[in-house]
């Protein structure tokens, strides 16, 4: 281990100033395997099927290799390699196929892992122990036993560091997924929280992979795992096209799974324009390109912990649509930017480059979101010019400052976008009464007779929200649960009003407000701001460096 890793490490503050590599902490262990079905010991750690447990960050090249899920729970799949082909089979002898074969993919005696489930209480970064610690206090004095669990890893890159180590507080006891689900309503219900139920794999599912040719015939079977190069020309998987190595295996509901393994800089070129408008300004794209990279790598290790792959083609991970959604302009967004990513200037962490479509004229502090750990790089300011931003400063916390900030309607960068929406800047939803006690009838208060917003993010955005009722009180925290509870709000920037039949909310902006806003994005490229620039501004304390 170099010198250089070491100092790199010391200077984010992930070990102390002369530091040894004994003094790094224990690598995470893998989950436990279950019983083969067939032949052979458990996945050596070379082993492309231990690649697709272990979620840890691996490279080709010096560039990071991503699994990504393209499709799970299935019980077949067709595929179709565009050039001549080989499959690799585990435990069995390859078989060659030629250009334009159509094969079918199927799991054979598949049994589902054995999982264990916890509710997730909270996160935050490694290093924050107190936070760990206040956590642990609040909802031990609620009478619920806690323990933790580690998750992410720590990497060094060309002196920076990737550090994406997270420590979860979760609620301890025997749980099955039914009971961790009973406890997040109940939570719901007693404390406004709903705990995200989190799995652990205590066994690895089994079953064998068959591969059956066009007439129906099985041509190869592979132990949990067949393996087929498609990198030079690419494959179809029932209709869509993608390039890299495609990995059939079993996922954790003892179904088939399709898993490619691509690089990085590949896999966003089919990542960006799913995620921002191709047309944009190209410097828009650029900026969207690095948030992009860094949000990936910020989640190797940190999510999908019981599935065989490292991040999924959803907006749960960031939206992929493979080969068909490659356009000229993002592209050259991507090779533009290659193996540039978002570090703090001081620390030289890793940044998440997360994002939303519009802010709506001020960001969002990341805590207030996601609670956990308070990022230096994530601070919700002004997403206005000089001028307008100093009128502004100091936060939308208050009742009236954010009602004041909704009503001016500033012009922020998102709404001086080209394209860009003005429903979507400012908005207004009203709700009837019968529509406000149909959405809230799961907090168990009878008809709603109050709404009132106790706390409020840097940009405004409802955090805890007191609702009233017949039945009585409760308060719901989150500020995508207090969205979602009043019928999917397009953001929690929002004032309420009782109307004579029903409740009024006027509000401003689309998403969640932290990181870089997407619209703003674009309206500070068409001004002529670069990407860095851009960048500079939604993550305050951050800059763009090369690592690869």
């Amino acid at each position: 281990m170099s010198s250089g890793f070491l100092a790199a490490l010391a200077a984010a503050g992930v070990l102390a100033a002369g530091a040894t590599p004994e003094d790094l902490p224990p690598p995470l262990p893998p989950p436990l395997l279950a019983a083969d079905p067939l032949p052979g010991a458990d996945p050596a750690p070379g082993d492309p099927l231990e690649r697709l447990w272990s979620h840890r960050l691996d490279f080709a090249g010096g560039e990071p290799l991503i699994a990504i899920r393209i499709l799970e729970q299935r019980e077949e799949v067709a595929l179709s390699p565009r050039g001549a082909s080989v499959l690799e089979f585990r435990g069995g002898a390859p078989v060659r196929l030629p250009p334009g074969a159509r094969i079918r993919a199927r799991v054979r005696g598949g049994v589902r892992a054995a999982i264990s489930w916890s509710p997730m209480l909270a996160q935050f970064e490694s290093r924050d122990r107190a936070g760990v610690e206040r956590a642990r206090e609040l909802w031990n004095s609620r009478g619920v036993a806690t323990r933790t669990r580690a998750t992410g890893g720590v990497y060094g890159i060309a002196g920076h560091v990737i550090d994406n180590r997270r420590t979860l507080v979760l609620a301890d006891g025997p749980f099955t997924e039914a009971s961790a689900a009973d406890f997040a309503s109940d939570a719901w219900r007693r404390w406004g929280e709903r705990p995200e139920p989190t799995a652990e794999i205590e066994a690895r599912p089994s079953g064998a992979v068959e591969i059956l040719g066009s007439r129906g015939e099985v041509i190869g079977s592979g132990d949990r795992l067949v393996t087929l190069d498609a990198r030079e020309e690419g494959v179809a998987v029932d209709g869509r096209s993608y390039r890299g190595t495609i990995q059939l295996t079993v996922d954790a509901s003892g179904r088939l799974a399709v898993v490619l393994l691509v690089d990085l800089e590949h896999l966003l070129r089919g990542l960006v324009p799913s995620e921002m408008p191709a047309g944009s300004p190209a410097e828009a794209l650029r900026a969207q390109a690095v948030t992009a990279r860094s949000n990936v790598l910020a989640q190797i290790g940190t999510r999908h912990l019981a599935d065989p792959w490292s991040i999924c083609s959803d907006v749960h991970c960031q939206m992929y649509r493979g080969e068909a959604a490659h356009v000229a302009s993002t592209d050259a967004a991507v090779r533009a930017t290659r193996g540039e990513a978002l570090f703090e200037l001081l620390g030289g962490r890793l940044v998440d480059g997360v994002y939303s479509a519009m802010c709506g004229g001020h960001g969002e502090d990341n805590e207030m979101v996601w609670g956990g750990t308070p990022s230096p790089s994530l601070r919700g300011r002004p997403d206005l010019g000089a001028a307008d931003g100093a009128e502004w400063a100091g936060g939308l916390s208050s009742e009236g400052r954010v009602e004041a900030f909704i009503a001016a309607a500033p012009p922020a960068w998102c709404a001086r976008a080209p394209g860009a929406r003005r429903d979507r800047f400012r908005w207004e939803r009203r709700l009837p009464q019968a529509e406000v006690d149909r959405l809230l009838a799961p907090l168990g208060l009878g008809e709603i007779d109050g709404l009132a917003v106790l706390r409020r993010g840097a940009s405004g955005r409802a955090v805890s929200l007191r609702v009233d009722g017949e039945r009585g009180s409760a308060t719901v925290h989150g500020e995508l649960r207090i969205r979602r509870l009043l019928g999917d709000l397009p953001s929690a920037m929002f004032v309420l009003a009782p109307l004579p039949d029903g409740w009024s909310f006027q509000g401003g902006g689309w998403g969640h407000g932290v990181g870089m806003c997407q619209w703003g994005a674009i309206g500070r490229a068409a001004a002529g701001q670069d990407h860095r620039r851009i960048l500079g501004a939604y993550f305050s304390g951050a800059g763009v460096a090369r690592i690869y």
